[in-house]
């Protein structure tokens, strides 16, 4: 077995811990030894039975003989700025993906994935790295998903749809074949994206507009 810490101890942290249990239901693969969280005021709590080991620094101490992690904050840009801390510590990513999944042996992706159940991923697509895909989503043929994106539950992703790094996609929203959306957009919960969306922007509706510009903070 493999031990392995979740980091995100909020709704979507309770989420993939039911990956874990799901997946040990078919093959013990995993020792689930807790949470990691930066609010002081739930570590030593229990969550749903696992307990809240501490904040990233409790991935540093050699007495903690693990390593291996999967980030559960939900939020695509707060998500990589928690990434960027544990790549300092130097951690190993390991992805979540429910038995339920459905997809081909076509698709690539990389690392600190999560899947969750009920979701449809067809063939020949990519997938980056940090990237979350809801409940019951939907992926069609050669799309590209990149990293730090997250697809939020019920999302349709058509064939040959583009997402550009940290894009942010509400519940529902559904995308027409052929469109592409840019860095660091967010795109609103219901939304039908029949044109391409650029970047650092909010675009919600049927069909989707772009409403506000995003501003973006550069915490590097």
């Amino acid at each position: 077995m493999q031990s392995v810490v979740i980091v995100g101890a909020g709704g979507f942290g309770r989420e993939v811990l039911e990956i874990f249990k799901d997946q040990n239901k078919i093959s013990e693969m995993w020792d689930i030894l807790g949470f990691i969280d930066e609010n002081k005021e739930l570590w030593g709590k229990l969550i749903n039975g696992y307990p809240v080991l501490g904040g990233l620094d409790w991935l540093t101490k050699p007495s903690n003989k693990i390593n291996s992690c999967v980030c559960a904050i939900n939020t695509s840009d707060i998500r990589k700025e928690v990434i960027r801390k544990l790549d300092k510590i130097g951690v190993n990513y390991i992805n979540a993906i429910h038995p339920s999944v459905v997809m081909s042996d076509s698709v690539k992706f990389g690392y600190d994935v999560v899947i969750c159940a009920g979701s449809i991923l067809t063939t020949n697509i990519e997938i980056g790295n940090h990237v979350h895909i809801n409940l019951n989503c939907t992926v069609g043929h050669d799309a590209v998903i990149s990293s730090y994106c997250t697809l939020s539950p019920g999302v349709s992703i058509n064939g040959h749809n583009k997402l550009g790094e940290v894009v942010y996609v509400g519940t529902g929203a559904v995308f027409v074949q052929n469109v592409s959306v840019g860095d660091l957009t967010t795109i609103g919960a219901g939304a039908v994206v029949i044109e391409n969306i650029p970047e650092k922007v909010c675009a919600v509706g049927v069909p989707a507009k772009v409403v506000k510009e995003k501003v973006i903070i550069d915490h590097s």
